[in-house]
């Protein structure tokens, strides 16, 4: 169900603008909630801000009235709230607008990068499995009435058929409990911190993690510094909205440096498996000059030009390598369906 309630990354970002132009003109907030949920042809964003603005008329607050709500994460909430405690309500959307902007943008050139690696995989799936479960069981029969010694390959592949032709709701079965204890070990908060502790060490892909989070958190604490939040109140939202537990913790831990009043650099230079030299620097020369806000809307903007160059390198890397996977796997079936035909063909002279 969570999949079908799911409000994109274009509709909080079209509802923000919106939001932020109609209070402009001075509408009052309940009005412009009104405004909003009858001019969206979302039908999960119009029941959002039919709820939403139920409880703005009992006095709720607006961030509050997005607080329970899980398809708003914690950065969201907190540009809003900030905005209304400091009454730049329209200024603090302004800059969620350009938060939800750089979110959308980045995760669009991942998608788009991985789409054709996802479509030649799942063809490659389709194909495979259209061959053991209607091609080769037609084979079975044919190769059986055959006075012929089959090849060691074919009768590898002809066995595998009949396996999966008489065990196929067994595997079925097995599948969908081996899934069920991946998803359930997923969720133990242990084994999250293992596992993204380990994808920073994969090569290629820990980079990949590493410059994605850096980009993550740069343009979090950038644009919240906009917004006039206190540095540790921008630390807490920054630590619980970075997907990978490893940078939580370092950001658990720069937070506490920073109240004993040490430079933000300083916590840095605690996890350079972490953040870069240059990084660091950046960030200390921005504290020395002034420039502090600055120097993360640069590193914001470095690392997502990272990001999309990697991204750019996944089909050029994946392409050949599924490519050969696939020619492969058809070599190997159309060695183990010709070669019996061609020993037979070879007795017939």
């Amino acid at each position: 169900m969570a999949l079908f309630n799911k409000v994109t990354i274009q509709e909080k970002k079209d509802f923000v603008k919106s939001l932020s132009l109609i209070i402009r003109s001075g509408t009052p907030i309940n009005e412009a909630f009104d405004i909003l949920k009858k001019q969206t042809t979302s039908p999960v964003m119009r029941d959002t801000l039919g709820k939403a603005q139920e409880r703005l008329e009992k006095g709720t607050p607006i961030h509050e009235v997005f607080e329970q709500d899980p398809n708003f994460e914690t950065v969201f909430v907190s540009f809003i709230k900030a905005g209304e405690e400091s009454g730049t309500l329209e200024e603090s959307l302004n800059h969620l607008a350009d938060w939800l902007e750089d979110k959308q943008t980045l995760e669009s050139e991942i998608k788009s990068a991985t789409l054709y690696p996802k479509i030649v995989l799942t063809f490659a799936l389709v194909l495979g499995g259209s061959l053991v479960f209607f091609v080769l069981p037609r084979l079975v029969p044919i190769f059986a009435t055959l006075d012929v010694d089959l090849p060691l390959i074919s009768q590898m592949l002809l066995s595998f058929s009949i396996f999966v032709q008489e065990q196929w709701l067994n595997l079925l079965l097995g599948t969908i409990i081996f899934f069920s204890l991946l998803y359930l070990l997923s969720k133990v908060e242990r084994v999250k911190e293992m596992f993204d502790s380990f994808i920073l060490k994969v090569p290629f892909v820990g980079d990949f993690v590493r410059d994605h989070q850096l980009a993550i958190m740069s343009q979090i604490i950038a644009t919240l510094f906009k917004s006039g939040i206190m540095v540790t109140n921008i630390l807490d939202i920054t630590e619980d909205s970075m997907p990978n537990r490893t940078f939580k913790k370092s950001i658990q831990h720069i937070k506490t440096k920073v109240v004993k009043g040490d430079p933000f650099s300083a916590g840095l230079k605690s996890y350079p498996h972490l953040y870069p030299d240059v990084y660091v620097t950046i960030i200390s020369t921005g504290e020395k000059t002034g420039s502090f806000v600055d120097s993360f809307r640069y590193l914001a903007d470095f690392f997502t030009s990272k990001v999309t160059e990697k991204t750019k390198k996944i089909p050029v890397i994946l392409e050949p390598l599924i490519l050969i996977l696939i020619g492969v796997i058809v070599a190997f079936v159309a060695s183990a369906i010709i070669l019996p035909v061609y020993q037979i063909t070879q007795g017939l002279y």
